[in-house]
């Protein structure tokens, strides 16, 4: 729970500013602040799933830097701008029955009154999953887009499908 609220508190500054930074500088102010809170290489491991296995340690390792580069990207091109948005950290985290860990509920209060419910498994201090609305699991959906990039073009095609949707969303 702490840790989602540093990870929070350290996005701030670059949200409230987003509207006069490019999707690029937003990227870069990003980066550090997703490398500390995510486990990337389980994130990473649980997006490809089975064929993650088959794939070399050279293939894991450049899916695993392509992987972490691409979701701060995609993150850094949604957030354009700031209108009062918030977020607010339920103190009391859920025991995760299956894995283990723990489910930290937050929320996204926006201006317009509108909630948005934001949902961390969290392990060893790290985050390994978001549920958006609460209940539908990034990897999951990553895993399903990934199967059909790996079933077409292996380990190489998901490593050059990652750069080229990083390098679309930086130029943003």
């Amino acid at each position: 729970m702490a840790k989602i609220e540093a990870y929070y508190q350290q996005l701030m500054p670059t949200i409230q500013q987003a509207a006069r930074l490019s999707v690029v500088e937003r990227d870069r102010r990003f980066t550090p602040v997703f490398t500390a809170a995510f486990d990337i290489p389980t994130m990473t491991r649980l997006a490809v799933g089975p064929p993650w296995r088959d794939f070399s340690a050279q293939q894991q390792a450049a899916v695993r830097d392509g992987f972490a580069r691409f979701i701060v990207a995609d993150y850094a091109s949604q957030i354009k701008d700031y209108s009062g948005e918030r977020f607010v950290v339920d103190p009391q985290p859920t025991p995760e029955a299956r894995g283990g860990g723990e489910i930290v509920k937050t929320k996204l209060l926006q201006s317009n009154g509108r909630t948005v419910s934001i949902n961390y498994l969290v392990r060893g201090g790290r985050v390994v999953d978001i549920y958006l609305n609460g209940t539908i699991s990034d990897l999951a959906l990553r895993r399903d887009e990934f199967a059909s990039i790996i079933a077409s073009g292996g380990a190489d095609g998901l490593i050059k499908k990652l750069q080229e949707r990083t390098d679309n969303l930086l130029a943003k």
